[in-house]
């Protein structure tokens, strides 16, 4: 590095960044911090697990007792996993009555975490997704069974990382895993089956930017992509529609950052997930891109635009 890039990076260091995220990291919140650690003068990392919120303040109190003022940051990254969205939700509800720059609102915790909630939204501003349908009772499943065609796709409603999704070919075997996971008190989705040959395409949206995407291949004989469960990530050059539509989706949901999943049906691309805690080594393998650097460029500059 240059001296006058040295001398460079060193006077943009002025902003603080504040991530709230379980004490035990992904591997994608490490990479965000690491990065982080390059651009902004402060880099601090609570444990969600450790906050106390106080109805009558907007200050988050840990549980040794400090205080964190989070007016003394310039942009707050919660990372608001499945396990942890009701408090999540919590969180970002007392975020939303300030004005500070953060990734999404906490509706969008709502949306985002819950896979029928999801559809509703995206159908009810034309965005085509799957046929889904919720269902609790045997006698629900029954009068469904006389609509649906077979393959289906069956789902538990907060299900993430490919868990908690299973291909369902018949009648039979849909009632038995049905019964079971209702005494569970499991809520279950049914949802259509989009003919592909086991290809999905991820998108991760930034603001009005794509900033990165990549399609998922399911190993042999499985029918769920998702790179967790075998399958492989290669190299993926979207088109214009893909790029609108998964710019619509963040627009709908109200999330700055966040990842969507898109199938090619025969007739189109259908929506099946928003993520708005994304893993990104596969997309970073896959495209040889630094999307961690990305996210953090982005951040950065929607501060430097905000402080105008």
């Amino acid at each position: 590095m240059s001296k006058s890039n040295s001398t460079e990076t060193i006077n943009k260091k002025k902003y603080s960044i504040l991530f709230i995220a379980p004490k035990l990291m992904s591997q994608t919140t490490k990479l965000l911090i690491e990065e982080a650690g390059k651009l902004f003068k402060k880099v601090d990392v609570v444990d969600i697990n450790s906050i106390i919120l106080g109805a009558k303040n907007n200050n988050l109190i840990l549980k040794n007792g400090k205080i964190i003022n989070i007016f003394d940051y310039d942009y707050i990254f919660p990372k608001i996993d499945g396990k942890r969205k009701d408090f999540g939700f919590q969180i970002i509800n007392i975020l939303d009555s300030t004005e500070l720059l953060k990734p999404y609102t906490s509706a969008t915790v709502l949306v985002a975490h819950d896979k029928f909630l999801t559809s509703v939204v995206l159908n009810q501003h034309n965005i085509k997704t799957p046929n889904t349908y919720l269902v609790k009772s045997k006698e629900s499943l029954q009068k469904l069974l006389k609509e649906i065609k077979f393959p289906i796709m069956m789902k538990l409603i907060s299900g993430s990382g490919g868990t908690g999704i299973m291909y369902i070919q018949n009648k039979e075997v849909l009632e038995s895993i049905f019964e079971s996971l209702n005494y569970l008190n499991q809520q279950i989705l049914i949802q259509e089956f989009i003919d592909n040959p086991g290809e999905d395409i991820r998108v991760i949206v930034a603001g009005n930017e794509i900033i990165g995407a990549y399609k998922r291949v399911a190993k042999k004989g499985e029918k769920r992509a998702n790179i967790k469960l075998g399958g492989k990530a290669v190299k993926y050059d979207i088109n214009e529609e893909i790029k609108q539509i998964a710019i619509k989706v963040a627009r709908v949901i109200r999330a700055d950052i966040c990842a969507i999943d898109l199938l090619e049906g025969k007739d189109g691309y259908y929506v099946i997930e928003v993520n708005i805690n994304p893993g990104i080594r596969g997309m970073m393998e896959a495209t040889e891109l630094n999307i961690a650097k990305r996210i953090i460029d982005y951040i950065y500059n929607k501060i430097e635009i905000s402080k105008l």
